[in-house]
């Protein structure tokens, strides 16, 4: 690429790698329906065929041939019979991870055999609650019972998906522990005590800095806390904690230093030793090092594989285009591993290495010049590069996080030198003092490296600080990001034609337009009312005319990452929103009120949050924090309060100001909501029968409304139910829960009066409240290949 004119002659990997990655997209993926997939592909294996292409087809054939087989065989490890899912069941299993967060432990848990001697060939994730008992380590062998599932998708708007989550990482099941685990085999491998060496330094450093330190070399994230991933994610810096290539290829970097500048002490050396060639095979032998002590998470390995080539191709740059080497290294990872066509990690690293190599990254390989001159150039090229990897990657990490990275830039110039060249190779240093056994030292250096990253930390927190520091935004559809892609390669074709302000003004357009689309809110033409699919809890929101929002309790446990409160942010922006005007918190339990934080951590802006005026709310842990914090207005309602506002009218029914029932759930807040075309719908939260006989007087009939508790049999009173006469009614349960919700009895209640019946177990129930009531509840849509592939294999 000679003068910067893009020449694709010159790159003859070029297009069997598209093709192949066009191949295994096809097969791998549903970005297209399997019939229409099939169309797309015999297509192409005829146009390649007419144009003469015919190498190009045989590896288009070969790569969905390859896809669908690799298909098969995941399916294989996650293929369980129905005998796993009845009752209880005692096994045995290798532990392979184990992870603790708030009141819960996970083990990933490899190739359980159960007491009969049935197993399963795949792995299976066993969550621990509560439980105060010693938890093994990753390799020892277990015995325990537990209760199991298959992995379950929430169907909701914008939901992740956990089933092909758990299907591409080769999980059949999700249990929980009953009893207690039983360690059967308690030798612990020489690669899991190394990784307790290193964890016993890291906790020298303060406690705070510690999770970074395990993200960092153990590939520990969940140790980050909540504050400190949030302000990674807002400032567009999360990659750092997570070890990619960055990380591996300063493992390498530094250890190529390290021996480069030792082999040139001695002239005799220089003369007679091949001393790059010696560098190099060390610093590589550092980067394998530490992605095996890190215990080999998938993006380290594929990052490693991408790091490698691209600094390879640096190397190589009299022979060879780097691209070319880049795109040899994207065909292997696919080759070896089908699965990562759908990595987000493998196209973040490419994309990110390709903008660099493609927009011209080349530099003067000038030895004589002064340091100054080389920390200016330095500078510059961290800069460029640290813009061309965001511009780059901006589609993918709004879509993953959810934030604006609107100080990325420097946040990125900040954060990326101050880990590069301070807290890693500390950390590394403290890493090999451990595990030779030189712990005082050890612990000095680890808090070395957690001191500078807790002051990175700090930094990062009070740039997220800034106005819209962490800005939300809207889910991006698919064709937007597909054009910002175009855009960006046509601004980058007119940078090597030499036209540089062209391309800056096409870039800063572009760039301009997809904001502001990740920055606008939808609005609804009619009143909309979505029930979630969010477990065994209870979440609804109001979405009005005007971009008016209301949520209406938002589940969650303590200490959970992943809860209520992040299905409902997720959800909102899939739907277009990035706010809430009003919160309705109905009462102090955690199935309602739990993940309250966790949504407005993940919105640009709560007007208001309304709470019960009872002494169970008023002290409850998490309501006296978000008062504390006195960052959002707090309206303590109690019966006989009514507000107005554009569209629609709340009117509470209960419960009295300061009333202390011995039952909490009758201390839920009732609200009747009327909208302006006289449709009125009656959220009830948990009241039982009690608080239903007071309200039986006055009480008018409503359109729609949510079962009380959730359709429990200590809810929903026959006189109850006949009073609303509802023409919906809809039961907040999680799938299979435990409880036996919704109870069959209450369910008849309501058909008696012919009311419709919803289940959020079957998916979030979306209702239009139009003049012609319509509802629909959301749903997965077509079947996905891993399904397919699934019943293929269970049906053999």
């Amino acid at each position: 690429m000679e003068g910067n004119v893009f020449d694709v002659r010159r790159l003859p990997l070029l297009w069997p790698v598209v093709v192949w990655a066009v191949g295994l997209a096809l097969v791998r993926t549903d970005l297209l329906a399997p019939v229409a997939a099939s169309v797309v592909l015999a297509l192409f294996l005829l146009l390649l065929w007419v144009i003469r292409k015919r190498a190009l087809a045989v590896v288009l054939l070969v790569a969905a041939l390859w896809g669908s087989a690799d298909l098969l065989m995941d399916a294989r490890h996650v293929a369980v019979d129905q005998s796993w899912l009845s009752g209880t069941v005692h096994f045995s299993a290798t532990v392979e991870k184990v992870e603790r967060s708030g009141i819960s432990t996970r083990l990933l848990l490899d190739a359980p055999v159960r007491s009969d001697g049935q197993s399963i060939s795949g792995k299976v994730l066993l969550y621990s609650y509560g439980k105060g008992e010693t938890m093994p380590v990753a390799g020892q062998r277990i015995e325990a019972t537990a209760r199991w599932r298959l992995p379950r998708n929430y169907k909701n708007p914008g939901a992740f998906d956990y089933k092909s989550w758990c299907f591409d990482n080769r999980v059949a099941l999700i249990g929980s522990l009953r009893g207690e685990i039983e360690i059967i085999d308690a030798n612990i491998p020489g690669l899991e005590a190394a990784r307790q060496r290193i964890r016993a330094a890291i906790g020298s450093a303060e406690k705070n800095e510690q999770g970074v330190l395990s993200a960092l070399l153990l590939a520990e994230r969940y140790r980050v806390s909540e504050a400190a991933s949030r302000a990674f994610s807002a400032t567009g810096t999360a990659h750092l904690l997570a070890i990619s290539g960055m990380h591996v290829g300063m493992a390498a970097a530094w250890m190529f230093a390290l021996l480069w500048w030792l082999l040139t002490r001695r002239e005799s050396w220089i003369v007679n030793l091949r001393i790059r060639s010696i560098a190099l095979t060390g610093g590589f032998v550092a980067a394998f090092v530490y992605a095996m002590l890190a215990g080999w998470p998938v993006p380290a390995i594929r990052a490693a594989v991408m790091l490698a080539a691209a600094v390879l191709a640096w190397q190589l740059s009299t022979r060879h285009e780097p691209i070319n080497i880049l795109l040899a290294a994207l065909g292997l990872i696919l080759l070896v591993d089908p699965a990562a066509i759908a990595s987000l990690s493998l196209w973040l690293s490419f994309v990110a290495t390709a903008a660099l190599l493609l927009w011209g990254l080349h530099s003067e390989r000038e030895t004589e010049v002064s340091w100054l001159i080389r920390f200016k150039k330095s500078l510059r090229l961290l800069l460029w590069s640290s813009l061309l990897a965001m511009l780059a990657t901006l589609p993918m990490v709004v879509t993953t996080f959810g934030s604006l990275p609107v100080y990325g830039l420097p946040a990125n110039l900040i954060l990326v030198p101050l880990f590069g060249l301070f807290v890693l190779p500390a950390a590394l240093l403290g890493e090999l003092t451990a595990l030779v056994g030189v712990e005082s030292l050890a612990a000095l250096l680890m808090q070395i490296s957690g001191f500078i990253a807790g002051v990175g930390v700090k930094i990062i927190t009070a740039i997220s600080a800034l106005p819209a520091g962490s800005l939300k935004t809207v889910v991006p559809q698919l064709w937007l990001s597909l054009l910002y892609g175009v855009g960006l390669t046509i601004a980058g074709v007119l940078w090597w034609q030499k036209k540089r302000v062209l391309s800056a003004v096409v870039v800063s357009l572009l760039l301009a337009a997809y904001l502001a689309a990740l920055l606008h809110e939808s609005d609804v033409n009619q009143p909309t009312w979505v029930v979630w699919d969010v477990g065994q809890g209870a979440s609804s929101t109001l979405l009005m005319p005007g971009r008016q929002v209301m949520v209406i309790d938002v589940p969650g446990q303590a200490g959970s990452r992943f809860n209520g409160g992040t299905s409902v942010a997720e959800g909102l922006r899939a739907m277009g929103v990035t706010h809430v005007d009003r919160l309705v918190l109905s009462h102090a339990q955690s199935d309602h009120l739990g993940g309250a934080l966790s949504l407005i951590d993940r919105l640009n802006d709560v007007g208001e949050i309304w709470l019960p005026d009872v002494p169970s709310a008023r002290e409850q842990w998490l309501v006296r924090r978000i008062v504390a914090q006195g960052a959002i207005p707090i309206r303590w309602l109690a019966r006989a309060d009514r507000i107005e506002s554009d569209g629609y009218a709340v009117e509470v029914l209960w419960p009295p100001r300061g009333f202390t029932p011995e039952n909490r759930n009758n201390s839920s807040l009732v609200l009747r909501v009327t909208l302006a075309g006289s449709r009125s719908l009656l959220l009830p939260g948990d009241i039982e029968l009690e608080v239903e006989a007071e309200l039986l007087q006055g009480l008018k009939a409503v359109d729609l409304m949510l079962m009380p508790h959730h359709g429990s049999r200590s809810s929903s009173s026959p006189e109850f139910v006949q009073t609303l006469q509802p023409d919906l009614a809809i039961a907040q349960t999680g799938a299979g829960n435990r409880y036996g919700f919704p109870d069959l009895a209450v369910l008849s209640r309501y058909r008696e009066v012919a009311a419709e019946i919803a289940n959020t177990a079957d998916g979030a129930v979306l209702v239009e409240l139009s003049e012609q009531l319509q509802w629909q509840q959301w749903a997965a849509g077509r079947e996905r290949r891993r399904e397919m592939a699934l019943r293929w294999w269970l049906s053999r």
